[in-house]
Parts: structure tokens; C-alpha cells; sequence
């Protein structure tokens, strides 16, 4: 097939394999390390389908959990209503202080140690509008 000047030689089809193929290279590969401390009680992919899988997880007081991009695009957890474009999706429980692991790359992973007991819900400030959210409870040890 002829391409006239000045077009594009990517296809949609080609755009989708090349997709595709990350996604297998990144889904196969290992999460990067996160940082150090005590490791997961719980671990939380980032998916290509704009989710946090599993959408609910439930820890302790002093463990922690662990969110993996599984993606090729940028993910966050926000837990910081001001960051969040609805501050209605984001709910800390009493005494605990907002936070966010900032944009985490794709292959790569986040940790954060919960320290106050009760129902925090979080979202992803890049795809908040599609929906990605997400719960962690945390329960006194």
C-alpha cells in the first residue's frame, strides 16, 4: 500500500499490536522494587483498563501495600482530597494525613505504610473521570 507525503505509517493495527505487546512485556516483567520497609500485606495492580485490581484491600496498622503499574501509561494514588479533581472520591479517616505517590511510570511500583486504622478511598488523578478507584481498610492490629 501507497502512503501519500506527509502521512503517518502507523496504523491503528500497528498501534494496537505495538500496545499489546507492551502490555505482555510489562504484565511478564517483575514490579520494579519499592521502597524499603516491611514488605506488602497487599498488593494492587494498575491496569491497562484503567482499574485498581484488586479494588478493595484490607490491611492492619503497620503493614503495608504495595500498587504496581501495570500499564505502559502513568498511574497515581492519590489519597490527598486537594490533588483529586472530585475531593469527594478521596476519604481519610480521623487522624490520618493526606498523601500521594506522585505520577509512578509504568513496570514500577509504590509502597505506603498504614499507620491510622479506618476506611481510606483513593484514586488515580490521571484517570479519576474513567472511574479508577479504590479502598483500603485498615483495621487496629
Amino acid at each position: 500500500m501507497k502512503r501519500k507525503p506527509g502521512e503517518n505509517h502507523m496504523t491503528k493495527r500497528s498501534i494496537g499490536i505495538a500496545t499489546a505487546a507492551a502490555a505482555l512485556v510489562l504484565s511478564a516483567a517483575p514490579a520494579a522494587p519499592a521502597q524499603d520497609g516491611p514488605p506488602p500485606a497487599a498488593i494492587v495492580n494498575m491496569t491497562f483498563g484503567l482499574k485498581f485490581d484488586p479494588p478493595q484491600v484490607r490491611v492492619r496498622v503497620g503493614e503495608a501495600v504495595e500498587w504496581r503499574n501495570k500499564a505502559i501509561f502513568k498511574h497515581t494514588v492519590t489519597f490527598d482530597p486537594s490533588k483529586a479533581a472530585d475531593p469527594s472520591r478521596v476519604v481519610l479517616p480521623a487522624g490520618a494525613e493526606p498523601f500521594d505517590s506522585g505520577e509512578i511510570d509504568g513496570g514500577k511500583s509504590w509502597r505506603h505504610v498504614f499507620t491510622v486504622p479506618g476506611r481510606y478511598e483513593y484514586v488515580c488523578r490521571p484517570h479519576e473521570d474513567h472511574e479508577m478507584r479504590g479502598v483500603v481498610i485498615v483495621t487496629p492490629r
